[in-house]
């Protein structure tokens, strides 16, 4: 204990509270906070009656609090009046702040907006906003109205993946909108802001002006990631580059920023306090240089949205100048704690993000690992101060690397092998020559549009320098690893075997330190993997939205991806971000086949991803060929990697796979596609295990249908997943007589341009007396069959709205 700041322990009760709040919680607040308050008394008496503070009754209160203030949070429900009552899909006539600058996303351009009416009717509320490109953006502070689509927001429901709608809510957004080119958008006057976050409002808009008449480039959307905290135009290739290169760090408001814009404004300040001679013979030039640089400091993090690690930074650079205008020594420790103490009380949900996590481990490794690094250092390297300079930052770099490489691996799936050399790289480039003249250009930009602007445009080629360097280095050879990160228990073990190592005696250390490490490990080890064949036949059809994607893992273990969703005009990766995380979570390293139906995006835009890092045996699609999109880049990914591609004339030889029955029922073997409409070309493929079968038809008509109706199986258990997304015309009568199918499943999305599946589908479907499952309802559904019969699994318990109604229980 005596090794400890006296705030450590505190802090860490208190993330251990909001920790065990949210895995065994939430409980009831009122005996919590209650019982926070009581030990709070007892150490008040005690510490009225001389006999001072228990750490260990501050740490207890702190236990308490952080389990009360969490479960009080997840507690509150939205009020009566908020606009996400509203959500439902339609539009309507809405008036809105504009509450931060328009940046690009999507087709068009994007911000976030505080609801005032809609229809008339007053409420309350923020709500991400999406705009058409042909409209023009309000401006940040001003308010505006519009007709709108208004819908909540939603995430992608598939085990392993991201929860987009959580990590909005923890934003206090809870409702989205898209207003297209007739959506009559038009600013009505200035928004009732109160000071100072109207002038802030104001100052991120003149800059966004700013930045924004450069000429575009991914360099000019870097200097807006770093002045204004607005990632969105960056294109997923160079936001992936970052994070390939171990470097997406440098793109988010970070304490390193933080620290660099405090200490060149403390340098200033203290010369030009210096430079004044009767100032500095009467007054502490050093205190009042670092009071007076946490104002630049404090307005950058309020500038660019004020996220945790700038907060942190913030706390801890003020507990520096506590100190140093109090004559004490400065414990950068204690001013870590203080932080995480700040945070946690005020947004207890915040020590649960990512964020929070790697902004403070990465600290912690620093202050833990400095004093020693220093020491070997100067043993290893007694030479020219310049070597051990370098040698320090390229040390500690790797400290942090290492410091944070279980939660990067755990929710990034990346291990950039590089990552040394790259941050020595782009640090010096985007943050200590980009940033700086950034910063400064966004100084004048505020006095002077002209000159900002200016001096933005010089900013603009170090930025745009730092892209191409980032991207030259993601594409050398073996630049990253993409795995199954460790469970968050496994790296639990991992730092307790880190912080014993560094923190407990010598003997003690390093015995403890590494067996709890070689725990972590095994525990990583043993669950990374599938498990064992049970030869069952099964499949999960993913949530990705209005589109298509089926893994299926044969009886003897072997996997297939059928189809893997995407977005049309949209480059944000369904492989990357969807179809691998539920991959990686389901310890699948490995897949025997990519099929793809056919060409539409939809149904292709995750397989390139797959193809690359999974090393399929082979790629199966319909024999169409592309010059450009998902599909063209699927085809190349399988010629660069020599992966044999399999038409409709090779895969009908296929009839066992992994011990389950395989099917191709269209197109036939050597029938041309030209006549036919893309859809009319999918691969319609059967999965079967003992007179079970699983169809797949890709989005195959009703004229496919009519020919595929005809060599279908009788009898048995059949499944079919609903053709073209349950389109209107689909599941028509005589493919339902022929199958008679236990259930139909949708792969649809939940807020479209309209319902889907259509009323049509689903009444056809329930005419059969299938039974009716959706991933728009319900997220992934698994499907499980033995020798009998399917069983299918919602992720989702409780089905959620969405345009088409839930059709009801089965």
């Amino acid at each position: 204990m005596s090794r400890l700041h006296p705030l450590i322990l505190p802090a860490a009760a208190l993330v251990g509270g909001i920790f065990s709040a949210s895995w065994l919680g939430p409980w009831p607040y009122l005996p919590l906070l209650a019982a926070t308050a009581l030990v709070l008394a007892v150490i008040l008496g005690l510490g009225l009656a001389g006999r001072g503070i228990s750490p260990w009754l501050l740490a207890l209160a702190c236990l308490l609090a952080g389990a009360g203030l969490l479960s009080l949070e997840r507690s509150a429900t939205l009020s009566g009046d908020h606009l996400s009552g509203l959500a439902d899909g339609k539009t309507h006539q809405i008036e809105a702040i504009a509450m931060s600058p328009a940046q690009p996303g999507g087709r068009g351009v994007r911000l976030i907006a505080r609801a005032l009416k809609v229809d008339g009717g007053p409420v309350s509320g923020l709500l991400r906003l999406s705009l058409a490109p042909e409209l023009t953006p309000p401006p940040a502070g001003s308010r505006f109205v519009m007709r709108a689509s208004l819908r909540p927001v939603t995430s992608l429901a598939n085990p392993g993946g991201f929860d987009y709608a959580k990590y909005m809510a923890a934003q206090g957004i809870y409702a989205q909108a898209y207003a297209g080119r007739s959506a009559r958008l038009q600013v009505v006057g200035q928004g009732n802001v109160l000071w100072p976050g109207s002038w802030l409002l104001a100052a991120r808009q003149r800059l966004a002006y700013q930045i924004g008449a450069l000429a575009p480039s991914q360099g000019r959307e870097l200097l807006r990631a770093l002045v204004l905290g607005q990632r969105g135009g960056l294109s997923s290739q160079v936001r992936e580059a970052f994070g390939v290169s171990g470097a997406a760090h440098l793109l988010a408001i970070s304490g390193l920023h933080i620290g660099l814009v405090w200490g060149l404004a403390y340098a200033l300040l203290r010369w030009l306090l210096a430079a004044w001679p009767g100032l500095a013979l009467r007054w502490p030039v050093i205190k009042l240089a670092a009071a007076g640089a946490l104002l630049p400091a404090g307005a950058y993090a309020a500038l660019a949205g004020g996220s945790t690690p700038t907060l942190r930074a913030l706390v801890m650079i003020a507990c520096l100048v506590a100190a140093l205008w109090a004559s004490r020594p400065y414990r950068p420790s204690g001013g870590l704690a203080l932080a995480a103490l700040i945070i946690g009380l005020v947004w207890p949900e915040s020590p649960l993000t990512l964020s929070f996590q790697m902004s403070f481990v990465a600290v912690a490794a620093i202050l833990l690992a400095a004093a020693p690094l220093a020491r070997w250092l100067r043993e290893l390297s007694p030479g020219p101060r310049l070597a051990g300079a370098l040698l320090g930052w390229l040390g500690l770099s790797g400290v942090v690397g290492l410091a944070v490489w279980p939660l990067a691996v755990q929710s990034f799936h990346q291990l950039p092998v590089y990552s040394l050399p790259a941050n020595a790289l782009l640090i010096p480039l985007v943050a200590m020559l980009t940033l700086p003249l950034a910063l400064i250009a966004a100084g004048v930009g505020l006095v002077w549009a002209t000159g900002g602007q200016a001096l933005f445009a010089i900013a603009a080629w170090p930025a745009q320098g730092a892209v191409h360097l980032v991207e030259w280095l993601a594409d050398l050879p073996g630049a990253v690893q993409y795995l199954a990160g460790p469970g968050p228990w496994a790296a639990l073990l991992f730092y307790a075997g880190a912080l014993a190592a560094l923190t407990l005696p010598k003997r003690w250390a390093w015995g403890l330190g590494s067996g709890l490490g070689a725990a972590g490990l095994v525990l990583w080890l043993g669950l990374s993997g599938p498990p064992p064949p049970d030869g069952k036949l099964r499949a999960w059809v993913l949530d990705v939205g209005q589109g298509s994607a089926t893994v299926v893992r044969l009886p003897r273990g072997q996997v297939m991806v059928i189809d893997g969703g995407g977005w049309g005009g949209s480059d944000f990766d369904f492989g990357r971000q969807v179809i691998a995380p539920f991959l990686w979570s389901q310890g699948f390293s490995r897949v025997e086949v990519v099929a793809c139906s056919h060409r539409d995006s939809d149904h292709a835009g995750g397989l390139p991803f797959v193809a690359r890092w999974f090393s399929p045996h082979q790629v199966w699609t319909n024999g169409e060929t592309a010059e450009s999109g998902w599909y063209a880049r699927l085809l190349r990914t399988a010629h660069e990697r020599g992966i044999p591609v399999l038409g409709p004339r090779e895969i009908a030889k296929v009839h066992q796979l992994g011990g389950a029955a395989l099917r191709l029922l269209w197109p036939p073997p050597g029938k041309g596609l030209a006549a036919l409409s893309s859809n009319d070309r999918s691969l319609w493929l059967g999965v079967g295990l003992h007179g079970s079968w699983l169809w797949l038809p890709g989005d195959g008509g009703p004229l496919v249908e009519k020919v595929v109706a005809r060599l279908l199986p009788t009898g048995g258990s059949q499944v079919i997943l609903g053709p073209h997304h349950g389109a209107k015309n689909s599941l028509t009568p005589a493919l339902m007589d022929r199958m008679k199918p236990q259930a139909v499943v949708f792969s649809s999305g939940c807020w479209g341009r309209w319902p889907s599946p259509s009323r049509q589908a689903q009444a056809r479907a329930r005419e059969s007396g299938a039974a009716l499952y959706g991933t728009n309802w319900q997220g992934c559904l698994e499907l499980t069959s033995d020798e009998h019969a399917w069983r299918i699994m919602p992720t989702l318990a409780r089905p959620r709205d969405c345009l088409a109604p839930w059709p009801g229980q089965n």
